[in-house]
């Protein structure tokens, strides 16, 4: 479980740094690296999820 809240919390931070990144309009390259980095830590968020259901 403790994996879980950190996962969380990574993708909290995440979320935060593409809404700063979205404000620097002229930085398309940034704001793509944060969202990538979001989507990795969602898709691993729910793969470990599914672990934890079975």
């Amino acid at each position: 479980m403790n994996r879980i809240y950190e996962l969380q919390k990574k993708i909290e931070t995440a979320r935060h740094e593409l809404d700063e990144a979205l404000l620097q309009e002229n930085r398309f390259e940034y704001y793509y690296e944060k969202s990538t980095r979001l989507d990795k830590l969602i898709e691993e968020y729910l793969e470990s999820q599914e672990g934890v259901r079975v």
